[in-house]
């Protein structure tokens, strides 16, 4: 297992994230392009994406997030937490933290600590991106 680690600031206030994004998710699952550029190349693909709240404590919202390649292929499945605490007044920080598995075995685990896990941590960093600009426009 490889684990991912990103977070972001976003201008939304703290105790509208959740919903907004369940909200814009469609109850909580999307088809989503997840892309990343690898130095002039960029790879994109459709994964199906799920949120769902989960118990949390006070200042934070948890969301169990997750996403796997929406037509199969060798590509990971990403299974973690999307943590929502507030950053400032009007502001948020998103934090996504979880794991996925290379696939192929031995041969993926080489690729994955090669390259793999780059991609990986670039493509966390878009999605926040698409997070926040999500979360920035008025609803």
């Amino acid at each position: 297992m490889s684990t991912i680690r990103e977070f972001t600031t976003v201008a939304c206030p703290f105790d509208k994230v959740p919903e907004r994004l369940v909200a814009h998710f469609d109850g909580g699952d999307a088809i989503l392009p997840l892309r990343v550029r690898i130095g002039e190349f960029k790879v994109e693909r459709d994964v199906e994406f799920h949120l769902k709240s989960k118990p949390a404590y006070p200042g934070y919202e948890l969301l169990d997030v997750s996403w796997s390649p929406k037509n199969g292929g060798p590509y990971p499945t990403f299974s973690g937490t999307l943590s929502v605490g507030e950053d400032a007044v009007g502001w948020s920080r998103l934090e996504i933290d979880g794991t996925y598995k290379p696939p192929f075995g031995v041969v993926g685990a080489a690729f994955d600590a090669a390259l793999g896990n780059r991609i990986a941590q670039g493509t966390a960093v878009e999605l926040l991106a698409e997070l926040k600009r999500i979360l920035s426009s008025p609803n």
